[in-house]
């Protein structure tokens, strides 16, 4: 059995994570207005320059970072939507 080891792939799959979560970013430009995009994408270089931190001293956690940005990216879209009126 392979085990997974974190500490060589956790950034590759962490940064492979935040390009996807880019793509949910700009589309959501189907629903969001201008403002909203502009802190998603602030949300996103936050969870970006996050990620390039933990690099060396924790690469094991990079791997995780996404997750962080998709939760943080489903709030502010589920109080988007339910709010402020997105999707209107």
């Amino acid at each position: 059995m392979v085990r997974l080891q974190l500490s060589r792939s956790g950034p590759w799959i962490g940064y492979g994570g935040l390009v996807c979560l880019l793509w949910l970013v700009i589309a959501s430009g189907l629903f969001a207005p201008w403002w909203g995009i502009v802190v998603m994408v602030v949300m996103w270089l936050i969870a970006m320059t996050l990620a390039a931190g933990w690099t060396r001293p924790h690469p094991a956690w990079v791997a995780y970072v996404p997750l962080l940005g998709l939760a943080a990216w489903t709030a502010l879209v589920a109080a988007g939507l339910t709010w402020w009126g997105w999707g209107d």
